[in-house]
């Protein structure tokens, strides 16, 4: 939800610290660690007990995902189509990577295709919605200015007209009316705002041992920034396709974030507070169930000081742009129950595919017959749609849950920056859709509230998220932010929620660099899979990856000419 802060660092040298913390025992996670999780979800975490109920003259409800039409996967008895539609490629899923994979096949003039989405709305995570006082997203909400290991993000922002120029040294200089602006983070912490949001800032109180332990976590920093192998990759990249595979950094997968800290040592609550706060943002996980790869990834992959690209609508201004592209191929609310390949080796080589599918609309079977087929679509949903397709390692894939909301108010919050932490809250806090306005009178706005649920069993998170009813969800969102804005329900006048039982991957360890996703990349068939599940992490960036590299492969398996943007 929040920017990416890494660490201030002054790197000097170009590999990590060689040793990795000896290890130290931890406990295990037994059922009652579980129930007593789903427990602290249902109170809400919070220091305040929810208001009351009822919240007299706020409307809203719960919108969004298509939960019960996406389990009918799992029920089966779906119908044999008796309508077919002939299209040289089929896209299946129209989240970023879906969508990035319409867009090179669309750029490089292959327009004989047509993309499948089960919402209404195509953009996966990065939904947005829109009502009279602004955008607003539904999940992310900016994207960091690209490095340059991401060339076709970076040609994507050039495409979408926010290069102004590009300097001496090559590097793309962005439109500042896109880059945020400021303020743009504080922290509630102690009783009161603080400006800005970093662990050096909330190390203050902790006094000269938590200054220590910052000083060695920044050096640690600052060399995996630093390091490069015999080929010239970093520690971390974005891509993840584009990072090392040395041992010694790959070692890193093997543990948590947490065992990581305890092995070296550091003990400051804020700052295990801060990397917590990280992974729950980028990961929807916590310090003890983040891979320390990912952990590291998170402040290691981009430069320091970057800047970020954000709109009202957050990365709904990409949908759209997207859209505006390929969106007469894009067909909603299509259901795909049944995939098969129909010939050809694993290669893909003379095969082609059938997607059977159902219009929720009409409750209509309609199957598509292609010569390819791009699989978008979450990777745990593979197992149930594609015939015959044994995933490498069951049950690998995990996702953690989201609930979003949308606050309407009639002002913003006293002093309100575009990103709003609460210090040791179960939320990530809120966002202002209004922030980039140019208006200079206050007036109404949106404030986008996230709350990843985080708990270490996702399954107990989904099951007790989807038993919450709109009342129970204002409550817990009111009582969390009425710590720092005590007046917070009568500013508001609307609040809409959304859920999400599979917003991203988790990034566990031994997930990142395991089998079961590095094998996730293996065609199947005539099927090539697109999906930032296949990174082991949920980013734009690595969505889009995938998304034109299948784009690609299956313009090279049809014999169809295109420049590569990887």
């Amino acid at each position: 939800m929040t920017r990416r802060t890494p660490p201030s660092t002054q790197g000097t040298g170009a590999r990590p610290r060689s040793a990795i913390p000896a290890k130290t025992p931890r406990a295990g996670l037994t059922r009652r660690d579980l129930l007593a999780a789903a427990a602290a979800l249902a109170a809400g975490c919070s220091p305040r007990a929810p208001l009351d109920s009822g919240h007299v003259g706020i409307g809203g409800t719960i919108v969004g995902a298509s939960h019960q039409t996406g389990h009918r996967l799992r029920e089966g008895g779906l119908p044999e189509p008796r309508t077919t539609r002939d299209v040289g490629v089929v896209i299946l899923g129209g989240g970023m990577a879906g969508l990035s994979a319409a867009w090179k096949l669309a750029k490089s003039g292959f327009d004989d295709f047509a993309l499948l989405e089960l919402e209404e709305d195509a953009g996966g995570n990065a939904r947005w919605g829109q009502n009279e006082v602004s955008a607003y997203p539904w999940g992310a909400h900016y994207l960091p200015v690209p490095p340059a290991e991401a060339p076709a993000v970076r040609e994507l922002l050039d495409e979408m007209g926010l290069v102004q120029a590009y300097g001496p040294d090559g590097e793309p200089i962005y439109d500042p009316r896109h880059l945020c602006h400021a303020p743009q983070e504080r922290v509630f912490i102690d009783g009161q705002w603080r400006e800005g949001l970093s662990a050096r800032d909330l190390l203050d109180p902790e006094g000269t041992g938590g200054v220590a332990v910052l000083a060695e976590f920044e050096a640690q920093a600052s060399a995996y920034q630093d390091y490069r192998d015999a080929h010239g990759r970093r520690a971390f990249a974005l891509p993840v396709a584009a990072s090392t595979t040395n041992a010694e950094i790959l070692a890193l997968d093997d543990m948590s974030m947490r065992e990581y800290f305890d092995r070296a040592g550091w003990w400051s609550e804020r700052l295990r507070w801060y990397v917590d706060y990280c992974c729950r943002d980028d990961y929807g996980c916590t310090l003890e169930t983040t891979s320390a790869w990912a952990g590291w990834h998170y402040f290691c992959s981009r430069p320091l000081n970057g800047e970020y690209l954000t709109w009202p609508e957050g990365n709904g201004r990409i949908v759209r742009h997207l859209m505006d592209r390929v969106g007469d191929q894009v067909r909603a609310g299509m259901l795909v129950y049944r995939l098969r390949s129909t010939s050809g080796d694993d290669n893909g080589s003379s095969a082609g595919v059938e997607a059977d599918v159902l219009d929720t609309a009409t409750d209509t079977p309609v199957r598509y017959r292609a010569r390819r087929a791009i699989y978008a679509l979450p990777r745990f949903t593979a197992g149930h749609v594609i015939e015959g397709y044994a995933p490498p390692v069951p049950g690998a894939f995990s996702y953690c849950p989201w609930m979003v909301a949308n606050l309407t108010v009639d002002r913003l919050p006293d002093g309100a920056a575009w990103d709003n932490v609460l210090y040791d809250s179960p939320s990530l806090g809120y966002v202002v859709a209004t922030h980039q306005s140019l208006r200079v009178t206050p007036g109404p706005s949106v404030l986008t509230y996230y709350r990843p649920l985080s708990i270490p069993n996702p399954e107990v998170a989904r099951t007790w998220m989807l038993e919450q009813r709109w009342d129970d969800w204002v409550s817990l969102i009111f009582a969390d932010l009425a710590q720092a804005h005590p007046e917070i329900e009568s500013l508001v006048r609307h609040v809409d929620v959304m859920l999400w039982g599979h917003a991203m991957i988790r990034p566990v360890p031994g997930f990142v660099w395991g089998e079961a996703r590095r094998r996730a990349v293996d065609p199947h068939g005539a099927i090539r899979f697109a999906h930032s599940d296949m990174s082991g992490i949920s980013l734009f960036e690595e969505a889009q990856y995938h998304g034109v590299r299948a784009a690609e492969a299956v313009m090279h398996d049809l014999g169809h000419a295109h420049s590569s943007s990887l």
